[in-house]
């Protein structure tokens, strides 16, 4: 078995990473140097010419929930995804909500607090992102109400894919003092061995 997943671990490559590493998966990581992923060979894994891409056995996939999602039903169902189909649909749900609902207005706010050169931020984008925000983090503090994890009682893939989106909130400085749940969740799965390597 050889898994290969190109990207830096800060980059949404950090999904697939953390599913292989709380699986204990052997993967090779490349980060592809500046340019290279315009280029033909790597166009091949990745005809976007983007981070991150994975390739396992003859495999190739280019989107990081897919790969997380992949990587966790291969090698780890019963562990980190479920092997019921309703516990499934819930990995399912939570995924595409984290990219549909958080992930958007959570770049708005790296962009414009952290990435854009100051001279070029716009703090009134950034303030509205953050109040775009609110609705979704609702959802979440109610559903993380009275349990540890997405699924109740077992950490699974479904966590990983929201949390690798939420923790952005970290560092883009977004209040979370509303979201008692949300805030302690992200803390249980962020202090997981495996979230950093």
């Amino acid at each position: 078995m050889t898994i290969t997943i190109y990207g830096r671990p800060g980059s949404r490559a950090r999904r697939p990473l953390w599913v292989a590493r709380e699986l204990g998966l052997e993967v090779t990581s490349i980060e592809p140097a500046p340019g290279e992923i315009k280029q033909p060979p790597y166009r091949a894994i990745n005809p976007n010419a983007k981070v991150p891409a994975l390739v396992d056995d003859g495999l190739t996939l280019f989107e990081s929930f897919a790969q997380s999602l992949y990587l966790a039903k291969k090698y780890g169902t019963g562990r980190l995804y479920p092997e019921q189909i309703e516990d499934e649909a819930q990995v399912w749900q939570w995924t595409l909500w984290g990219l549909n609902e958080l992930e958007k207005p959570l770049t708005v706010c790296l962009f414009e607090r952290i990435i854009k050169p100051e001279a070029d931020r716009n703090a009134a984008l950034a303030d509205a992102a953050e109040r775009d925000l609110q609705a979704p983090l609702a959802v979440l503090e109610k559903a993380l109400d009275g349990q540890n994890w997405l699924l109740g009682n077992d950490f699974s893939v479904a966590d990983i894919n929201v949390a690798a989106v939420a923790a952005l909130s970290r560092s883009t400085k977004v209040d979370l003092s509303g979201f008692p749940s949300v805030a302690a969740w992200l803390e249980r799965a962020l202090a997981r061995p495996a979230y950093n390597g």
